[in-house]
């Protein structure tokens, strides 16, 4: 998921990854070459070590040929979204069941439920294409619901808890009958976002963190390039192992003795 906020190093490595993956698949380097390659983006301190690396793969007389290819979308760009009514509640529930948003972008809604009744819930808004403010208002009944919350969005939380534990922005509550009030702001950026959060716990346990919204995305980015390439093989080596078949039957077929019904 890109950021606004994205750093140039991030930005370099999310570009080099791409142009690596497609000269992989275009033929132009090999899978170990490839493997490699990516395992120094992902480690590269500087867009200009990002730079370097791409510059000391070997080339292919297949990259002329690709430089004629007319521009094609990225696979990675965030589509534009088109306008549509707002919600008034949108409801996210785990009844004796799991419910993840957690690998792919979602949205969430200025007014959002969240239910758990013997059930867990995970949610990554890092993930997710935030409003300018929200209300999350999280249920948990015997359950347990995780929360990730990316650095740069202004946060308030407000718990009560019953037998149960919330962490919350990296303070905890637990008793019997116990509650919390807590906030983050971001120092270093303006929020891109205002999340106000309401928390009801019984026999549960809510956890609410703070990540950076840009760690893993690069690590995510390389090994998604990664299991593309390693299906690419895998393909190859079965279509390979069915052709071998063929041809040994049609030796077969043609040996002296070999009667055809």
């Amino acid at each position: 998921m890109e950021h606004g906020l994205e750093s140039p190093l991030v930005s370099a490595q999310r570009s080099a990854i791409l142009q690596l993956r497609g000269r992989y698949e275009r033929g132009e380097v090999s899978f170990d070459i490839f493997r490699d390659g990516l395992d120094a983006l992902t480690n590269a301190r500087t867009p200009e070590e990002c730079a370097a690396i791409l510059r000391d793969l070997p080339h292919s007389p297949l990259a002329t040929l690709a430089a004629l290819d007319p521009p094609a979308l990225a696979s990675h760009a965030p589509m534009t979204p088109a306008a549509q009514p707002v919600r008034t509640v949108r409801r996210i529930t785990a009844f004796m069941s799991e419910t993840k948003k957690t690998r792919n972008a979602w949205n969430l809604d200025p007014d959002t439920h969240v239910h758990a009744i013997m059930g867990s819930v995970k949610l990554d808004l890092c993930r997710a294409q935030l409003p300018a403010e929200a209300r999350l208002k999280v249920t948990a009944t015997m359950s347990e619901v995780t929360i990730y919350i990316p650095d740069d969005v202004a946060v308030s939380v407000r718990s009560t808890a019953w037998m149960s534990e919330v962490k919350a922005l990296g303070e905890s509550i637990a008793g019997i009958v116990v509650s919390g009030d807590d906030a983050y702001t971001p120092t270093q950026v303006t929020p891109r976002a205002r999340l106000i959060i309401d928390v009801s716990a019984l026999m549960g346990s809510v956890n609410i963190a703070l990540v950076n919204p840009n760690t893993g995305a690069i690590a995510d980015l390389a090994r998604d390039a990664l299991r593309a390439a390693l299906e690419g093989v895998r393909r190859g080596w079965e279509n390979g192992a069915q052709n071998a078949r063929l041809s040994q039957a049609s030796e077969q077929s043609r040996l002296p003795g070999a009667t055809a019904e």
